[in-house]
């Protein structure tokens, strides 16, 4: 068996022979090949796309003979390929990552946000809850405006991102504000999750939420629940500098845009989207 017949085995025995038994991840438990090979994957990033094989066997934290061995088999599978420089993400994991009900939910989204953002002519954010995290789904910039840390595909904490607030908001309160959510960020430690409770409560009650100045300085957002079927499945924001006011002009083309994206969610897609969010 080649080895990259033996990570597809691998995959296709957690899908049909336990489909109910939970896969042990617990600490010591010995590593599978599907593990491993996440782990070397994980290694790449927006702002490293392309690595050497030492920085993959440093960012994956794998010995270097169990690196070059699971390389050559995501290699062989064509998830990822050998670059003049080292290796990068292959088309494959694009043509994967392009069956997400994410992916979906961003096609859908976007010509509304291109409209959007012609009016508004401020950064837009979409982005979806994970546990304690937004991961963002898509951002369209402008020259002009202030730069803010959101990168597609990549996650931020909740409570420091309007999207992230918006999203919590449409939670209980009690569950928001628990210690995994407020978890700090290098060192910025939420000083009172109460006060944090009430904030989520605010949002709820006027419909959307703000950031002034909590990522980044200088930077400010307001962020609306994009809510089908009675659910939210996703948050558009927008970013401006806080120099320029509170944002009240591009409230209502903000909540225009997002109840539009919601209307035109089929209703098997807005199940999908909720599916993978109370999963994590």
């Amino acid at each position: 068996m080649s080895l990259g017949s033996e990570l597809f085995a691998e995959m296709s025995s957690l899908v049909v022979e336990a489909p109910h038994q939970p896969v042990d991840v617990r600490a010591g438990a010995a590593p599978s090949i599907l593990k491993k090979a996440f782990d070397v994957l994980g290694s790449f990033s927006p702002d490293r796309r392309v690595l050497s094989f030492a920085e993959v066997a440093r960012a994956s934290g794998l010995p270097k003979s169990t690196t070059h061995r699971v390389l050559a088999m995501l290699v062989e599978m064509g998830a990822v390929e050998q670059h003049t420089d080292g290796y990068r993400i292959g088309l494959r994991m694009f043509a994967v990552g392009a069956c997400s009900a994410e992916v979906a939910l961003r096609d859908i989204a976007l010509p509304a946000m291109e409209e959007l953002h012609r009016i508004a002519r401020q950064t837009l954010h979409l982005a979806v809850l994970r546990g304690p995290d937004v991961v963002y789904i898509e951002k369209l910039r402008t020259h002009q405006a202030v730069p803010t840390p959101a990168v597609v595909g990549a996650s931020l904490p909740a409570h420091w991102t309007a999207v992230g607030k918006a999203l919590l908001a449409e939670e209980r309160a009690e569950s928001a504000a628990s210690t995994e959510v407020l978890r700090s960020r290098a060192g910025r430690k939420m000083a009172d999750p109460a006060a944090f409770a009430q904030e989520l409560t605010l949002s709820r009650a006027r419909g959307y939420a703000v950031d002034r100045e909590e990522s980044v300085a200088g930077l400010a957002c307001i962020a609306v629940p994009i809510v089908a079927g009675g659910s939210a499945v996703a948050a558009l924001s927008v970013a401006f500098p806080a120099a320029a006011g509170k944002g009240e002009v591009l409230l209502n083309p903000l909540r225009a845009t997002a109840a539009r994206i919601g209307r035109s969610l089929p209703p098997a897609l807005r199940g999908s989207l909720l599916r993978e969010r109370h999963a994590r």
